[in-house]
């Protein structure tokens, strides 16, 4: 008789938890049918690691190995349409200010990380971009034709086609090319 109550009461608990813990809001649009298959933006990014001391010179000093450097590139992209594809023609720069030091402050300064990022961009080039679109809502990017994954590193040194999947079904294709500004 135990058993069969906890069952129940366990049952009704999971039950109440699956209806009331839903991730939607009430009154949101219903995309399932979309035809919306926009790329609105393109952004760059180049990633690093590196090794940083925090607290240097204190008993609670730790050597951090593996940290993540990121660098945003400043970016300036022109929209254009070439045999009915749109393209993002995009030139891409930085500066010491596209440092993006990650986690808490060590004895690297961002100055280090923008002398070591220089070094390694002018061998790297535009071969280990890490690339991100933002698209319409429910729809799914592919690249085509040997385009790299975005959200990854890529080479983004020629031409990279992409197809824009809308949740109808439809689809629309976008060229990404990178200048190099630097």
């Amino acid at each position: 008789m135990k058993t069969t109550i906890k069952t129940i009461m366990l049952s009704s608990l999971i039950g109440y938890m699956a209806i009331s813990s839903g991730c939607l809001k009430k009154g949101l649009d219903d995309l399932q049918n979309s035809a919306a298959k926009e790329m609105t933006t393109v952004d760059y990014t180049y990633r690093f690691l590196y090794t940083d001391t925090i607290q240097k010179g204190t008993p609670k000093e730790e050597i951090e190995k593996d940290r993540v450097c990121e660098v945003l590139f400043k970016k300036q992209t022109t929209k254009l349409t070439e045999n009915g594809v749109d393209v993002f023609q995009t030139t891409i720069s930085y500066d010491v200010n596209s440092v993006l030091k990650a986690g808490p402050t060590g004895s690297v300064t961002k100055n280090q990380l923008y002398a070591q990022f220089q070094k390694l961009i002018q061998v790297d080039q535009l071969s280990k971009l890490w690339v991100y679109t933002t698209v319409s809502d429910v729809s799914i990017v592919t690249p085509l034709n040997g385009a790299p994954k975005l959200g990854s590193p890529g080479n983004f040194s020629k031409d990279a086609m992409y197809e824009v999947k809308a949740a109808n079904g439809s689809t629309k294709n976008y060229i990404l090319r990178t200048i190099k500004g630097f």
